[in-house]
């Protein structure tokens, strides 16, 4: 029987079988315990389980007659994360930054203000100490995620209890995604291509990234704006804002009103709530000053990692200072598209989605996480160029294994290649076709 004419039965025995897959995949990630150290391992347990995640989206997208409800999709989902939750978290150090600048709070000093290597907060330093990344930086994470790790250290100041609170708000995310798809006239079902995808098991119930969070409160909002309840919509983006400040850049999308002059503010004043609450989250470490944006500056001036088209845009401008010009260019470059595709695309989801999609694409960092904010949209819009991109990306990790052994960081321009090149043929094949099928 082909898939399209499968039984709803049929296609929920399958998906069980996949999920199955996907869970021996998740048992042996977290067998193998410290996988900084063994990239190998863990893409031998990554790439079979995306290519479960892969055919069960098939089995979804592809399905004649839909399941009545998306439950078994939702409870395999959160059996994956609670899963990888056992897993440490040795892929990124980012999680000890979190519990140290929670810590850092409830001793009642701003985290802004001091580095952890700084003399001031020496007092503080555990046996965690030497996990804590650039310790020589202070913190660089906006107001509502530094009171996120202050309430989560008041209730245990551990890697576990973040990442725990992180995977329920993953978890979140995909009931969210379920409930935005049926009001969008959607089949729920389509959760599956963020709910199993791979990369929020690893990057969230095993790292435990804070994006997490950020994400959740964007899709909130998106959710809010849809049902046209601005306040509300506001409030969520001021969030997601003050989790990490990349939707910062979604503003236009929230600017737009059905029946409203583009340039009329009446009917936009809920707007103002952004500002207001952005004010009130930075009010309580005012008395950093000037410090903070010490780390974020640092981050802006000087991150760079696994970026296709800036890596290229530095090659190209090396004799004129290539570092410094291919930012600008970027960062140009992002402005332009965001701006663009915001004023065109009528469908708040749609803008979000190439908005977001833009940032990763001309960001000079692009750590695996970074996804996290694009591979929820697959389930409203199933690109396969994105889809491939959320699986190649693992292939970043290949820097951990010079990195590990040695303490050398150094990337090698075939993984750039093996990640990249796919990726824009298949995004550029897709979009040539569908122009050749509108134009026939």
């Amino acid at each position: 029987m082909s898939v399209l004419g499968a039984s709803s039965a049929d296609v929920s025995i399958r998906l069980l079988l996949l999920a199955s897959a996907i869970e021996a995949c998740c048992c042996y990630l977290v067998s193998l315990g410290d996988l900084q150290h063994q990239i190998g391992a863990l893409w031998a347990g990554v790439f079979p389980a995306f290519l479960c995640y892969v055919l069960a989206a098939y089995l979804v997208l592809r399905q004649g007659t839909p399941l009545e409800r998306p439950h078994l999709i939702l409870g395999a989902a959160l059996v994956f994360r609670l899963t990888l939750w056992w897993s440490p978290a040795t892929l990124s150090d980012d999680i000890f930054r979190y519990v140290w600048d929670g810590r850092v709070q409830l001793a009642g000093i701003n985290p802004y203000l001091y580095a952890p290597s700084a003399p001031q907060v020496a007092h503080l330093r555990d046996a965690l100490d030497h996990s804590v990344n650039h310790a020589a930086i202070p913190t660089i994470y906006p107001p509502l995620a530094q009171l996120f790790f202050r309430a989560i250290c008041i209730l245990s100041a551990t890697p576990a209890a973040f990442k725990l609170a992180l995977l329920l708000c993953d978890w979140g995310l995909c009931l969210l995604l379920a409930h935005s798809l049926v009001r969008r006239g959607q089949d729920p079902r389509r959760v599956v291509l963020y709910a199993w995808n791979p990369l929020p098991l690893v990057e969230v119930a095993g790292s435990g990234h804070i994006d997490a969070l950020g994400v959740l409160l964007l899709f909130a909002a998106l959710y809010a704006l849809h049902g046209q309840r601005w306040a509300a919509a506001v409030c969520a983006l001021a969030g997601a804002f003050l989790v990490k400040l990349v939707p910062l850049a979604l503003v236009p999308t929230f600017w737009r009103r059905p029946h409203a002059p583009w340039l009329s503010f009446r009917k936009r004043s809920a707007l103002l709530l952004l500002p207001t609450l952005g004010l009130l989250a930075f009010w309580p470490f005012a008395d950093a000053g000037e410090k903070l944006a010490t780390g974020l500056i640092t981050y802006v001036q000087h991150w760079h990692f696994n970026a296709a088209a800036y890596s290229l845009f530095r090659f190209a401008l090396q004799p004129w200072d290539g570092h410094a010009h291919a930012r600008w260019l970027c960062t140009a470059l992002f402005a332009l598209v965001a701006v663009g595709v915001q004023i065109r695309c009528r469908d708040p989801y749609r803008a979000a989605f190439a908005t977001l999609g833009a940032y990763i694409l001309l960001s000079p960092t692009m750590h695996p996480w970074y996804l996290l904010w694009v591979v929820p949209f697959l389930a409203f819009f199933p690109n396969p160029a994105w889809v491939l991109l959320s699986g190649l990306i693992f292939l970043a990790y290949e820097v951990q294994i010079g990195y590990g052994s040695e303490g050398v960081w150094l990337e090698k321009p075939w993984v750039l290649w093996a990640q990249y090149a796919p990726f824009y043929l298949l995004l550029c094949g897709a979009e040539l076709a569908r122009h050749r099928m509108g134009t026939s």
